[in-house]
């Protein structure tokens, strides 16, 4: 049976490899830059995150060192004991006061405004020889909002209880609060999630054999269900319907007057099932085109009026329908949105491919979207 101490030594080597293992992820970091060559306090930056949830922040000066090689190969990394602990490490370029923090703490400062993180749990490894080596552990320095390590402990197992212990009360993030232009900016962007229910309106014109037999125009309308399967995509359910009532006036007209003729009216009912594509994932304005493929039936009524009376004759046809649109989409807010395509379908009848015919329409909507805000963030105004 291994005794304790080689468990603890296999321990601490599976966190070494471990850790090495994902030290590439900092060459993909970028460097940030803090004002410009020449300037005072002119600095560069490096910010290393180590966990999802971290403890706190050490702030190491990389003393004009490369900052990404820098970072593989300080002490504190490379100890394995801080793993739960962000870095930033800090090259100053050009700064007057040699000896002054102000610096270190105007990077410190950006860097916790960017991210969101409370300036307390800043934990700045004081480079300087200057500070009394009898005082406390840390220092807090009204000056600055962040802390200070006042000795490099000669051992690091030390300094990581005091940071513990140090960091018990204090959160590492602050709750994000977001302004109304931010709000609606992440409502208008949130396409991933939507699901939309639409109203249209959409006049088809004929090119070819009549469905009705009489008109060159029908009148359709319907409602549309579209989900959004990512932020360029979406799957719509169009249910479309377009009719024409006997006119009943009419028809009691030429009875009563003994007239002869026909009166026609029809019923045309149908679904298409739609996969669309949009140009740009964020903008309110969006171009689309959609592909899909739709069954239709068409009723046509024939209302006899003979000198012995009203007869009916109806006739019933179905259709295969392939659909292509294009069109322009507009987000008035998260919850509105108008849209204008010009839809192109091709009838194939079942029963007789005589009769097959092309349409072209004007498709006129307006949706809602039910979920506007999935990703639910605080509608507090930042101050």
């Amino acid at each position: 049976m291994p005794n304790l101490i080689t468990i603890l030594l296999s321990e601490r080597k599976v966190v070494m490899i471990l850790f090495l293992l994902s030290g590439h992820l900092v060459f993909s970091q970028k460097i940030y830059e803090y004002n410009s060559p020449g300037a005072n306090c002119y600095s560069q930056y490096l910010f290393k995150e180590n966990a999802p949830l971290p403890k706190g922040v050490l702030v190491i000066d990389a003393k004009g060192e490369d900052l990404k090689t820098y970072s593989e190969s300080n002490q504190y990394l490379n100890s394995g004991l801080f793993n739960d602990y962000n870095f930033l490490y800090i090259n100053i370029l050009d700064k007057e006061n040699r000896n002054s923090l102000n610096c270190y703490n105007v990077v410190i400062y950006t860097v916790s405004y960017v991210r969101n993180i409370n300036e307390s749990v800043f934990f700045f490894v004081n480079p300087s020889q200057e500070i009394d080596p009898a005082g406390p552990f840390f220092i807090k320095n009204s000056s600055y909002s962040f802390n200070i390590i006042n000795k490099s402990p000669s051992s690091l197992e030390i300094l990581k209880t005091e940071l513990n212990a140090a960091l018990l009360s204090k959160t590492y993030k602050n709750p994000k609060v977001y302004s109304n232009e931010e709000i609606q900016a992440e409502k208008m962007s949130n396409y991933r999630r939507n699901f939309d229910v639409a109203f249209f309106y959409s006049p088809l014109i004929f090119f070819g054999p009549k469905l009705n037999s009489t008109s060159d125009v029908v009148g359709t309308y319907g409602l549309s269900f579209k989900k959004s399967i990512g932020s360029q995509t979406a799957v719509l359910l169009n249910l479309n319907m377009g009719s024409k009532k006997p006119d009943q006036s009419a028809i009691m007209e030429q009875v009563q007057s003994n007239q002869k003729g026909n009166i026609y009216s029809f019923v045309l009912f149908g679904g298409e099932l739609m996969f669309r594509y949009y140009d740009n994932p964020d903008k309110p304005l969006r171009l689309f085109t959609s592909l899909g493929f739709g069954m239709y039936s068409m009723t046509n009524i024939r209302i006899k009026i003979k000198s012995t009376g009203v007869s009916a004759k109806t006739n019933e046809n179905s259709y295969y329908t392939p659909v292509l649109d294009a069109g322009l989409e507009y987000r008035i807010t998260p919850l509105l949105k108008v849209n204008s395509s010009v839809p192109l379908r091709y009838f194939i009848n079942k029963s007789d491919n005589s009769i097959n015919t092309f349409t072209m329409g004007i498709n006129l909507g307006v949706s809602a979207t039910i979920n506007p805000n999935s990703f639910g963030k605080s509608g507090k105004k930042k101050n």
